[in-house]
């Protein structure tokens, strides 16, 4: 199909162009590191019944340019993989992933053009373990103008569309999750009006509107969204809630679904202690993927999911992030909790997960430190076959890094990973190391 072709055409053309900003003054520039490793693991294929030992020899390379000035924002970062699995328990991959934001200002403080790029690895299928067989390669091209008109020296009214694109690899035809029904087009456009009421606070009243077509799929999905936010930034915290309503039509059968928009995130850094709360529950579909919105941290988040039959998805997500660097002179301890809830409008895919992470940091030496992570999940899968299913995962790892320059880093690890299943063969145990070394150019 032409529109995949789009894609790596954006992104080489994005590479290309992007280094040539760096001439314009004010760009901070391009950032470039390469990274080689090695990963042995005692059960590549996460399972009870054919266990497979495997090493993955990789290369990466990382990509990033950052630039911000009076009528250009430019904010990518890309990395791509090369990986060699020597018993082959899986197909050796090259893989590109990342995301970019550009900001063209036409007319700084009243007219702008947006254009991003979100390239990720999305998990085909829940309820199956997390390998490179039950992944697929997800993209999300969207752009846009935005308008702004002062009314007064405190209001102003924003006028906004965007047209997206989103679209899955189609590298592998198997239909493990049927995800190449989900393609779709996505038109949208906003506006809202904003109050400032102090020099630290904002209040804003804002409709959405939404359309969504898919390319293989006879549903049409219509959002519509409406809502108020308040929101305070301050020097060392700062909050935002949004609340309204938001509703969803189905074209075909003429089902609506209405349901209650809440969008909350709050922040604090006092002295040695690090607070954060970030909250949402909103009306989404499966087609775009669940799980992938970088709302919960590094160490827990739940897996984003596609399915074979697109779906409207309500959505609530509550996640705490706290962080401690007064336990000693070179201690530092990160606490994250989260809960996700999928309810499905009409397929039985509804699921709920709830978990955390606890991360312990202590420097051996200056450029020494290792740290010390565990984490445990609980899925429940609330409609699967046989009444309901409950996975539970705890995962305890070991790392070293190892500054050996300003530029050469190294790191060592070693992790544990168990998942108990009432699903009969899907509990597993695996233990997995590495070492690998990078080099940042800049």
């Amino acid at each position: 199909m032409k529109k995949q072709a789009f894609h790596p055409f954006l992104c080489a053309a994005a590479l290309v162009a992007l280094p040539a900003l760096a001439q314009v003054s004010g760009a901070q520039g391009p950032r470039i590191a390469l990274g080689v490793g090695v990963e042995q693991s005692d059960n590549a294929l996460k399972t009870n019944t054919r266990e497979r030992s495997d090493t993955k020899e990789y290369l990466d390379l990382d990509l990033g340019y950052l630039r911000d000035s009076d009528y250009l924002s430019a904010d990518a970062q890309y990395r791509a993989e090369i990986a060699n699995y020597r018993n082959d328990t899986t197909e050796d991959a090259s893989v590109l992933t990342g995301q970019s934001k550009l900001a063209w200002k036409l007319l700084p403080g009243r007219m702008q053009i947006d254009v991003s790029h979100d390239r990720s690895e999305q998990i085909r299928d829940s309820r199956n373990a997390d390998i490179r067989n039950n992944r697929q390669l997800r993209d999300i091209v969207s752009a846009g103008p935005t308008f702004m008109a002062r009314l007064s020296p405190v209001d102003q009214i924003v006028l906004d569309g965007r047209y997206s694109q989103v679209s899955y690899d189609r590298g592998d035809e198997t239909a493990v999750a049927g995800t190449n029904q989900s393609d779709s087009e996505r038109t949208s456009g906003g506006l809202s009006w904003q109050h400032q009421l102090r020099k630290t606070d904002l209040l804003s009243a804002s409709y959405q509107y939404s359309e969504v077509t898919f390319d293989e799929f006879t549903e049409e999905l219509t959002y519509h969204q409406l809502y108020g936010t308040y929101a305070v930034k301050l020097r060392n915290s700062g909050y935002t809630v949004s609340l309204g309503v938001n509703r969803s039509e189905r074209e075909s059968s003429g089902d609506d679904s209405d349901g209650f928009y809440a969008q909350i995130g709050w922040n604090l850094q006092s002295g040695e202690h690090r607070f954060g709360v970030t909250a949402i529950n909103q009306l989404t579909d499966s087609g775009v993927g669940l799980g992938g919105n970088g709302l919960i941290g590094a160490n827990f988040r739940p897996n984003d999911s596609n399915f074979d039959v697109v779906d409207v998805v309500e959505r609530t997500s509550l996640n705490l992030d706290y962080g401690f660097s007064g336990l000693c002179e070179r201690c530092d301890v990160g606490l994250r909790l989260g809960y996700d809830e999928q309810d499905f409008d009409e397929q039985p895919r509804d699921q709920k997960t709830t978990g955390g992470s606890l991360t312990l940091g202590y420097k051996l030496t200056p450029t020494l430190k290792l740290s010390l992570r565990g984490d445990y999940s609980e899925i429940e899968f609330l409609q699967d076959a046989g009444g309901g299913r409950t996975d539970k995962r705890e995962n305890y790892g070991l790392t070293l890094d190892w500054m050996l320059s300003r530029s050469l880093t190294m790191r060592a690890w070693i992790t544990d990973e168990q998942r108990k299943s009432d699903a009969a063969l899907q509990g597993y145990e695996e233990l997995f190391g590495g070492v690998s070394v990078s080099y940042r150019f800049r």
